[in-house]
């Protein structure tokens, strides 16, 4: 079976869960998928789907699952990956995924502004600090998501954590974006520009419509359209010329991207919460 057809049985099996047996396998499931950075995925989804099973079997015998494994999910978790040793494939893969994805989704906004060079070494740089940051914290950070996954009970104490946490991390990528000039930059004005923003939206919107559940990304794609519209804006003669060239059209310009940014978080707010409350009236 295909990684992502067990990802799916997995998503649909979960549901089936009881309170007590869903915490525990959760548990399991969001450390073992952490944990297994740079492992054979496939394997890491089959002893999922194997031990999701067992669960359900348990479960309709009227036995808990730590009843049933006798072992809490961290020590089940590390038996697993300890038959599993890293892949150095798997490294590089992620790695590519990380730098590119960053670059990609970090193009379009960063063409809202006509007279704004693109800096693409710049972009780079960020993409790989960013899976610098994934590859060592990745030997830790599984085991701490899970303490604190165990440790903190409050959602609203959890929401802070995870927020800080990221927050920490994803500040020098904002330096980066903001201090470092790179002599890898060119310049998109005019014609040239909007042609390629157009481009870059038909290329984002294939691949939106291939995606079967897109819940967590339509917010983003609303985001990179609105960013990519106004980019448009920003190189068409007369109305570019009001937007940058004049202080009521900058001030224009901060206000509609500082109103996408509050949209696009807020949005992203609101769909977590949905999707919270689905999960808790299965």
């Amino acid at each position: 079976m295909k990684t992502k057809e067990m990802i799916e049985m997995n998503n649909e099996l979960r549901k089936n869960l009881n309170g007590e047996n869903k915490i525990f396998y959760e548990n399991l499931l969001l450390y073992l998928r952490i944990e297994g950075f740079a492992r054979d995925e496939n394997k890491i989804e089959t002893h999922l789907l194997m031990i999701l099973q067992d669960i359900l079997e348990a479960q309709n015998d009227g036995i808990a699952a730590e009843t049933y494994f006798g072992k809490n999910p961290k020590v089940i978790a590390d038996e697993l990956l300890a038959e599993m040793p890293r892949s150095p494939w798997e490294v590089i893969k992620t790695g590519l995924y990380v730098v590119m994805g960053y670059m990609g989704v970090s193009f379009l906004p960063a063409l809202m502004a006509a007279g704004k060079p693109v800096d693409i070494g710049a972009l780079g740089l960020s993409g790989l600090y960013l899976f610098s940051i994934v590859l060592i914290l990745f030997k830790y950070i599984g085991r701490t998501i899970y303490n604190v996954n165990i440790m903190i009970q409050n959602k609203i104490l959890k929401f802070l954590a995870t927020f800080i946490a990221v927050s920490i991390g994803i500040a020098p990528v904002i330096l980066i974006g903001s201090l470092v000039k790179t002599p890898v930059r060119f310049q998109l004005d005019g014609w040239s520009g909007i042609v390629v923003i157009i481009l870059g939206l038909i290329i984002g919107a294939f691949l939106f419509i291939r995606q079967k559940d897109k819940t967590f990304s339509l917010p983003f794609v609303i985001y990179l359209c609105d960013a990519g519209v106004l980019g448009i804006m920003t190189r068409l003669p007369k109305i570019g010329h009001f937007l940058m060239d004049t202080q009521s059209g900058r001030y224009i310009v901060v206000g509609i991207i500082i109103v996408l940014l509050v949209i696009f978080w807020l949005w992203n707010i609101l769909v977590l919460k949905k999707i919270k409350k689905l999960d808790e009236s299965k």
